[in-house]
């Protein structure tokens, strides 16, 4: 998979990094710590939880990793997958939490990297590529 990533356009690279690095979401959420606020509000896990804070970043943080990996893989739907992640993570919370300007420009994020995954030359070309293939795998 390493190879993959280094032979991935940039912006690409980078959005397979966010994917996966939105996994921290699903350990903070899991691991107890005491780092939670809730609209600047410090909160204990157990409200973190109950809010519906928790589940929902342990959702965006397993759907980022499935996303980067899928990204790293080539698989023929990692594009639809991150797309996805992207709008549960940049449009929906916003208009949920009273800020429909934000999901709005969440959804302008979401329309560029459609564009970008699927008519960037660079992008389309890493998913037409072959994946090497390992001798017995």
């Amino acid at each position: 998979m390493w190879a993959n990533f280094w032979a991935m356009p940039k912006l690409l690279r980078l959005m397979t990094g966010h994917a996966l690095a939105c996994v921290t979401f699903l350990v903070m959420s899991v691991v107890p710590n005491d780092s939670f606020a809730i609209e600047g509000r410090h909160v204990s896990q157990a409200e973190w939880w109950s809010s519906g804070a928790g589940p929902f970043a342990s959702l965006v943080g397993i759907f980022g990793l499935l996303a980067g990996v899928s990204l790293l893989r080539k698989a023929r739907w990692a594009r639809f997958l991150y797309l996805a992640f992207a709008t549960v993570g940049l449009v929906i919370p916003y208009p949920v939490m009273g800020n429909p300007t934000l999901g709005l420009v969440g959804l302008l994020l979401v329309a560029a990297a459609a564009v970008y995954l699927f008519k960037a030359q660079g992008a389309v070309s890493y998913f037409e590529q072959e994946i090497p293939r390992k001798i017995g795998n």
